[in-house]
């Protein structure tokens, strides 16, 4: 069994399998983000602190909490005001003076990165203007999570420095839920700079934030906490909270478990309400996740939702031996929820963020573990 974390292990680095996998000889040409700003912002400090886990992270003799002593990362996250930068769409990365700035290669590989030159051929001009452009996406940004952990704090850091105004670079053809989610922010999404791969993009000023490019994913940010609470402020939920959610993986792939539709029918049985959370708009999705008291899914980009959940909401996450991620915990933790993490046997002993489970889900097993936690948790309990 592949274990990444533990009590008796020291934590790792961040996002490690992604870090590992692209891990080479660091590029000693590049420009770092700090050294091309024209000026730095500080946004926030962040300090360190433990992993906020049920209980504890103990159910009695035998049930403990995956991610038992962790512990978030410090962080310190500004907004920099870029001038006379590229921006190369494939990679979403920045250049300076034909030179990368590597800190905004996120998840990327060095050696795709220090390959990186500037292409005239594939060179687009944005016009100047009153009000400068700002960078709110990172590669991935059909990715829910990705969107909500990097795009959704990195908005309302623009909104508290008096950037409201911003052009936003986008993708050129945005989904209906991100248009939603830029709307709901407060910007225009029509408003916005749209950009295609394969293209670079010169600008004469570009503020970046260090959201975008994934600082702040093991950090315990207030601003990024505010940032969900704002939208959960102006989409008042329409019932009591009283649900107990179950988030199917449904048609997605990636690390799908062979008998979810079963855990799916026990759980429905046991009144819990299951959704598919891609088949509702943005502010269905809040509003829905305002009213949970626990909320039950596997890893994946649908548990962000739990960034909606008011304060004390448990979550239980069910989590793939061999993609074990903290992400989901550091946003529960933003949000001040409590968190449950189950490691599932899979039968993969290779570090893998999409594989599929080899093996069927120990139903029993997460039933046994929710009624321990029922029990830590009285008012969690069924009428």
């Amino acid at each position: 069994m592949i274990t990444l974390w533990g009590s008796q292990r020291q934590k790792q680095e961040p996002m490690g399998f992604f870090r590992r996998v692209f891990r080479k000889k660091a590029l000693t040409t590049a420009v770092s983000l700090k050294d091309a700003a024209n000026s730095v912002t500080v946004l926030e400090t962040v300090a360190a602190a433990p992993a906020a886990l049920v209980n504890g992270g103990v159910l009695g003799p035998d049930e403990t909490s995956l991610f038992q002593g962790w512990v978030s990362d410090p962080a310190t996250l500004c907004l920099y005001d870029l001038r006379d930068v590229v921006l190369d769409r494939s990679l979403m990365v920045f250049l300076k003076d034909g030179k990368p700035l590597l800190e905004t290669a996120y998840l990327q590989d060095p050696a795709a990165v220090a390959a990186l030159t500037l292409r005239p051929e594939d060179r687009v001009t944005v016009p100047d203007h009153a009000t400068p452009a700002a960078a709110c996406f990172d590669h991935w940004d059909s990715n829910y999570y990705h969107w909500l952990s990097h795009t959704v704090p990195t908005l309302h850091a623009l909104r508290t420095t008096r950037h409201e105004a911003a052009r936003l670079i986008l993708p050129a053809a945005l989904r209906p839920w991100q248009a939603e989610s830029l709307s709901l922010s407060g910007f225009d999404p029509q408003k916005g700079i749209p950009t295609e791969h394969g293209k670079q993009y010169a600008f004469r000023r570009v503020l970046y934030a260090d959201f975008v490019r994934g600082a702040a994913d093991f950090s315990v940010s207030p601003l990024s906490q505010a940032a969900y609470r704002s939208q959960v402020a102006v989409q008042p939920s329409t019932g009591p909270r009283d649900l107990r959610i179950f988030i199917e993986r449904g048609e997605a792939s990636n690390r799908r478990i062979p008998n979810e539709a079963e855990l799916t029918a026990v759980l429905r049985a046991r009144g819990f309400l299951c959704v598919r959370p891609e088949t509702l708009s943005v502010a269905e999705q809040i509003r829905l996740f305002s009213r949970a008291t626990l909320v039950v899914g596997q890893l994946g980009a649908g548990m962000a939702n739990c960034v909606w959940c008011q304060p004390g909401t448990v979550v239980f996450e069910l989590v793939a031996e061999h993609h074990q991620n903290p992400c989901d915990l550091l946003l529960a933790m933003q949000a001040g929820l409590q968190y449950w993490g189950k490691l599932m046997p899979t039968g993969r002993q290779e570090e893998n963020h999409i594989a599929q489970s080899e093996r069927p889900l120990d139903i029993a097993s997460v039933l046994h573990e929710l009624a321990q936690i029922e029990q830590a948790l009285p008012s969690l309990r069924t009428v």
